[in-house]
């Protein structure tokens, strides 16, 4: 699975876009840590077919709360 790409080096304002692409075999996870907010309170479920294209836009709100936001299938 993918893994989180924050470590503790988030600042207070610090926003910008994630893009997951899977790879030719598909089917990849990614988990995300507990700083990270989402829309409904739950994290998606990314898409999983080969060469899929997700986007998460983010924008840190304080210490450990990532608000996010995901733009699934993106063709």
């Amino acid at each position: 699975p993918y893994t989180t790409l924050f470590r503790s080096t988030e600042s207070v304002g610090q926003s910008g876009s994630i893009i997951i692409t899977q790879d030719g075999t598909g089917s990849r996870t990614c988990s995300w840590g507990n700083q990270f907010k989402w829309t409904g309170g739950a994290a998606p479920t990314l898409s999983t077919a080969a060469s899929a294209v997700d986007r998460i836009d983010y924008l840190v709100v304080a210490a450990d709360q990532i608000q996010c936001v995901a733009s699934l299938d993106v063709k």
